[in-house]
């Protein structure tokens, strides 16, 4: 990583132990290791782009539909309403981002070899960012839907309820859960338009940085 490198955690330094055990296995049989990984700053302003067209089509839908967008009604001034409202969205905040992490995980189980006991939970407080990993090889469509579930479900999935309730405070939720996706989106998309070179693969998170470890199986000579 650039500049100044973070000490790592004993959880870190662990997960890097049974990393390299599990790759120097899948490379012993013949897989080739590509690594995908990225900046965490990288990661959200690309990743941000990337959900633009997402965070467009949500406002324009509940513009459509509502006409009036009770912006004046939530926000227009320092009533009640808007400290409750702003309690709300700051505390459904931090509750979503722990529940953004428990849908990866609970995702990534069902192909983790030993179920839940390969899903670890943690947070970088350098970049105060929460993460899930697991710890066991994933096939590419699972790993790519287990990513991409919390944007679709609290992002898009409450994006779409605000439309139909006509409720700007849980539209500006909806909209913070699409772009909290925006590191998983690019991750995503990274491995999707990767030009796979073997005839099956692999993927391992990668232990310590954001993003993933792609094994690609050699082709048979």
């Amino acid at each position: 990583m650039a500049g100044k490198e973070r000490a790592l955690t004993e959880a870190e330094l662990r997960r890097s132990e049974n990393f390299k055990v599990k790759s120097d296995d899948l490379t012993s049989k013949g897989f080739v290791r590509k690594d995908l990984t990225i900046s965490i700053a990288k990661a959200n302003f690309v990743g941000i782009l990337l959900t633009l067209p997402f965070v467009a089509a949500v406002i324009t839908a509940y513009y459509l539909r509502n006409g009036n967008w009770g912006i004046n009604r939530l926000f227009g001034n320092f009533s009640t309403e808007y400290f409750i409202g702003l309690a709300v969205f700051v505390v459904s905040y931090i509750v979503l981002a722990a529940v953004h992490e428990g849908i990866h995980g609970f995702c990534w189980h069902f192909g983790a070899e030993h179920g839940f006991k390969d899903i670890e939970f943690g947070f970088i407080k350098e970049n105060l960012t929460p993460y899930c990993t697991c710890s066991s090889p994933l096939s590419k469509p699972l790993y790519i839907f287990g990513s991409l579930m919390p944007m679709t479900i609290l992002g898009i999935g409450i994006s779409v309820v605000s439309v139909f309730i006509a409720n700007p405070l849980v539209l500006a939720i909806g909209i913070i859960q699409i772009i909290g996706g925006s590191g998983d989106i690019l991750i995503s998309a990274m491995l999707l338009f990767h030009k796979m070179s073997g005839k099956g693969s692999v993927i391992l998170d990668h232990p310590t940085e954001c993003g993933l470890v792609l094994f690609e199986k050699r082709a048979a000579a």
